[in-house]
């Protein structure tokens, strides 16, 4: 077909020419949006790069700068005479720096290569650290308290990790922002399983070996309960331990003890560098000026760990022999409040915490059903029996009830009158001396050199049929009581750094809200001779015998003697803490040291005195029935004699005091037969004397009928 042959088609007149408005003005909206989008750009650039140049230039220098806080070295902890009491050891972690580990392309590829080469890594390092128990820890812990290295293997030392953890703690570490961090995989690597991972680590990017100090306590369960421990940071108080003066992930702080206590003197304070870091993690230099690390503050306790041996030494003996699970014993120096020696038994060895403790270990304590992990000479409730007797005498004088020329007879056994039916003997209620054959007429001195519980019955709740009126009645004699047993600091809640538990002591008021019933003469009669409803610790019946050795002061308990730097000086001092003065008349104080001193001469402690060197002290029986013995059966309804705690309580020398001392052996029997040989062992070692088998009490293995 030609050119000529195409039809034409024209336009008619009744058809109107095409719209070109229309087209116009979409090509110059397409034009307007695109002069917006480009000028939005230049602007975007003007701001960028002109306006907030520095501080983004800023903002991207910072996120290369990474800051990095080494740690401080923890302080010590001495005894009095600087004997060391928690130590620091090198201790080799090993753990993983996310930003070192090997990366890919940003492709799929390159994902899945990255995924594979750091499993391989996790699952290398996994197998490494799982071989830890066939290495030696290095660091072991002598008889004499001090460390040696051994190269013995023990499997002790079991690390026990996977592919899978590593992976998570990787993953949670980059989640919080910490890649460049250190995030700890494994903590006490044997040194010679540290020292290969670290030459390996070449072929395993990102795997970091790091030295830090560890916490050693030498004296293990002698010192457990009062030392107490370091830990991770328990997830519930991570609040209390705010960054950047905390890692909550890594940083180790006391849980327990002086360990927490002090934990601010202790720590010490993380330094500060700053270091540039390329794209790939390596460090390019440091930025800014470095802050050092300083160390913690040691501390030097009221301890004399001396003593401390001593007492443990001979406590233990007792409880062998009268086969007691527990006991307690606090010295203090009556004339400053020190602490100078605290031994509580069963304890606990708190490397076993330090170490990160297995459930199995952790077990033994929880169900021990004598609580290791309490120190009983804090917190143990428990009745004084007749050690109490130096507060009743002292409220019997004091208040007027009696004078020093009193005179009370003991028949050994006497009935208190029913008060509805007093012509009904059968009706009465019966009362015993410890002596049943009765110490006959009795003033107050020799009823408490002799610990004649009648006279102290029929003074303090009254006795009809001998017109003895006691302390007025039910109602004001708990009172009068409780206010000397307040000024004896029997429980006060001012207790030593670590804690106390203040204890209990029973008014006819406090009977009626918590017993139920109203109190009666035999109430009175049971709190004079420190049973009944009383409860107190060793540590206040220590601080009882101190108020007496010093004259009348109490003085608050501190086993903190002072704090000191790292170059010697000294940061706080001991300041002794007089809490009160006790109102007591010179002649009544006189009367009740004479006696003590009578009770080692010619009372229940005869057997203890120490030829040549004069003492002062109580005996104590305590009768009882808690949980434990009724479990095993100890005590039961319609019992003859029930169990008692030997208590004994001495000050020495008598003249001069400087050590003021309570035992108390639970289930230990007589007082005199068992807590004081005790106590007159430890004050002869303490003060270098020589005891000879015949000057050396007997610790009876059986009860018997004394004080």
């Amino acid at each position: 077909m030609i050119v000529q042959e195409i039809p034409i088609q024209r336009r008619s007149s009744q058809t109107p020419p095409p719209d070109n408005q229309q087209g116009r003005f979409r090509i110059l909206l397409i034009g307007l949006g695109m002069l917006m989008a480009f000028g939005f750009i230049l602007i975007s650039m003007f701001d960028l790069q002109i306006v907030r140049q520095n501080t983004l230039l800023q903002r991207a220098r910072a996120n290369l700068i990474s800051e990095r806080r080494p740690p401080a070295l923890r302080g010590l902890v001495f005894d009095r005479n600087g004997e060391a009491l928690i130590l620091n050891a090198p201790e080799y972690q090993v753990g993983i720096i996310p930003a070192r580990l090997p990366r890919g392309d940003d492709d799929a590829e390159g994902r899945i290569e990255q995924r594979i080469d750091r499993i391989a890594i996790y699952n290398r390092l996994a197998n490494m650290l799982n071989l830890a128990d066939q290495f030696s820890i290095g660091n072991q812990i002598t008889s004499t308290g001090s460390l040696s290295l051994t190269n013995t293997s023990t499997n002790t030392n079991k690390i026990a990790i996977t592919a899978g953890d590593i992976f998570t703690k990787v993953f949670q570490a980059q989640n919080a922002s910490r890649s460049y961090e250190f995030v700890v995989l494994a903590e006490r690597v044997p040194p010679d399983l540290a020292l290969i991972i670290q030459e390996q680590a070449v072929a395993m990017p990102g795997v970091v070996v790091q030295t830090t100090a560890s916490r050693i306590y030498p004296h293990k369960e002698l010192l457990g309960n009062i030392l107490g421990y370091v830990g991770k940071i328990p997830a519930a108080r991570a609040n209390d331990y705010p960054k950047p003066t905390y890692d909550p992930v890594n940083d180790k702080v006391g849980i327990t003890g002086i360990e927490a206590v002090l934990e601010e003197e202790l720590r010490g304070v993380k330094g500060l560098d700053r270091v540039e870091l390329d794209v790939s993690g390596e460090e390019i230099r440091r930025v800014g000026e470095s802050k050092p690390p300083t160390d913690g503050h040691n501390v030097r306790l009221t301890l004399d760990m001396r003593l401390q041996r001593i007492m443990e030494k001979h406590l233990t003996e007792a409880m062998k022999i009268r086969k007691s699970p527990r006991a307690a014993a606090v010295a203090l120096n009556p004339n400053t409040g020190e602490v100078l020696g605290m031994v509580s038994f069963p304890g606990y060895d708190n490397n076993l915490f330090v170490r990160g403790i297995s459930q199995k270990d952790y077990d033994v304590y929880a169900k021990d059903e004598h609580t290791p992990l309490i120190n009983h000479a804090l917190a143990d409730l428990v009745p004084p029996g007749s050690i109490f007797k130096i507060v009743t005498t002292a409220a019997l004088l004091e208040e007027g009830t009696v004078t020093p020329n009193t005179t009370v007879n003991d028949p050994g056994i006497f009935v208190l009158p029913n008060k509805f039916f007093p012509d009904e003997p059968n009706l009465g209620q019966k009362f015993y001396c410890w002596l049943r054959t009765g110490h006959g007429p009795q003033r107050i001195n020799d009823a408490l050199r002799n610990s004649c519980d009648t006279y102290f019955y029929k003074t303090v709740g009254g006795f009809s049929a001998e017109r003895i009126v006691g302390m007025e009645d039910a109602e004001l004699g708990p009172l009068k009581l409780e206010k000397w047993a307040r000024h004896f600091s029997v429980g006060s809640p001012n207790g030593v750094e670590v804690g106390t538990v203040p204890g209990r002591f029973p008014t006819a008021q406090w009977v009626r809200r918590n017993i139920g019933n109203p109190w009666t003469t035999g109430d009175s009669y049971n709190l004079s001779i420190g049973q009944g409803y009383l409860l107190v610790t060793p540590l206040e019946m220590a601080n009882m015998i101190a108020i007496t050795a010093n004259g009348g002061t109490f003085y608050q308990p501190q086993l903190v003697r002072e704090v000191v730097d790292a170059q010697g000086n000294i940061v706080k001092p001991f300041q002794p803490k007089p809490i009160a003065k006790m109102p007591i008349s010179p002649p009544t104080m006189n009367l009740i040291r004479g006696t003590l001193l009578d009770v080692l001469e010619t009372g229940t402690a005869k057997t203890a005195r120490i030829p040549g060197f004069q003492y002062a002290g109580k005996t104590g029986t305590a009768e009882f029935c808690d949980d434990i013995a009724s479990r095993l059966k100890l005590c039961y309804p319609g019992i003859a004699e029930q169990p008692t705690h030997a208590w004994f309580v001495a000050y020495a020398p008598a003249e001069k005091p400087q050590i003021a001392i309570a035992v108390y052996v639970w289930n230990g029997g007589q007082g005199s037969g068992v807590a004081a040989p005790v106590v007159q062992r430890i004050v002869a070692d303490y003060f270098n004397i020589p005891l000879s088998d015949k000057d050396r009490a007997k610790i009876e293995s059986e009860k018997t009928s004394s004080e």
